[in-house]
């Protein structure tokens, strides 16, 4: 598969998702969608929940990581 912006193969894990979630083809040099970092959150010690944040949100992240590490 291709990528519609600028021709080159795109990566057969990425054709994957791009099918399952019906995706718009494109590369991942050409996608504009932003990375998201995930943690899981103990605030029940039986159910954690996933929280995600955006990878260019560096205060949001070290919150996360320091409330992860001291929840273990």
């Amino acid at each position: 598969m291709r990528c519609v912006s600028c021709w080159q193969d795109i990566d057969w894990v990425r054709v994957e998702f791009i099918q399952e979630f019906n995706r718009p083809q494109v590369c991942r040099n050409c996608s504009t969608e932003q990375r998201a970092i995930g943690f899981l959150s103990y605030s029940h010690k039986t159910a954690p929940e996933l929280v995600m944040v955006a990878a260019n949100n560096t205060e949001d992240i070290r919150k996360c990581d320091r409330a992860n590490r001291r929840a273990r």
